[in-house]
């Protein structure tokens, strides 16, 4: 298995990690809690759907950067306007970028 498959695939595990504590410790999170520190404390405060609301953005990029992985050739249109010099050199950059991302 190459290693940025094996790279993914922990923050897949990860990510599920956190779903199941949040789920499991949601009824104990008080209502209010702070979203935002400063230097001295915390100054903005929100509702604990806001973890809920994180997860959705972490959910979301994971998703986009497995279809990359995964489907690199759907990134691309069917024309030849590169700036690599072929289709197989873009792919190639944008996978390079990604695993580079994921490190």
């Amino acid at each position: 298995m190459k290693l940025y498959k094996v790279i993914f695939s922990f923050s897949i595990l990860l990510f599920l990690g956190y779903l199941i504590f949040l789920a499991v410790k949601f009824s104990s999170i008080n209502e209010t809690i702070p979203i935002h520190y400063s230097s001295e404390d915390a100054d903005g405060f929100g509702s604990k759907i806001f973890l809920w609301f994180e997860a959705a953005i972490n959910a979301i990029i994971l998703i986009f950067i497995g279809l990359i992985l995964v489907f690199p050739e759907k990134m691309f249109r069917k024309t030849d306007e590169y700036l690599e010099s072929s289709l197989e050199a873009a792919i190639k950059n944008r996978q390079i970028f990604c695993r580079f991302y994921l490190y």
